[in-house]
């Protein structure tokens, strides 16, 4: 077994195993199996004041989500996506050994 196919299973049955890391999460109506970063929540910019002063009280949270890659098809970056029901912005995304790296952001009183 090479290097590949050890990671292949690894994935398989550590990582993006239920009893393991991984969760079923809704993606756009599709049920996938992921693993979800915790949710950040960013304050808003203060600059410029006049638009801090209309959000004020709203802020971005953040979160990431690695699915594999043969599971779900890669979304662009600005693309709107619905995580569990939750509308998200896709703010960058890149994929490595067979692994999506999904971060999406979101606004939230």
């Amino acid at each position: 077994m090479n290097f590949k196919d050890q990671l292949a299973k690894d994935l398989k049955n550590v990582f993006f195993n239920q009893d393991e890391f991984a969760e079923y999460i809704d993606i756009d109506g599709q049920q996938v199996l992921a693993i979800i970063g915790s949710d950040q929540f960013h304050e808003r910019p203060r600059h410029p004041e006049e638009l801090y002063n209309i959000t004020h009280g709203i802020y971005q949270s953040s979160i990431t989500i690695l699915v594999k890659s043969d599971d779900f098809e890669k979304p662009a970056v600005g693309q709107q996506i619905y995580i569990n029901g939750e509308d998200y912005l896709v703010v960058s995304v890149s994929e490595e050994s067979g692994v999506l790296k999904i971060n999406a952001m979101t606004n939230e009183a």
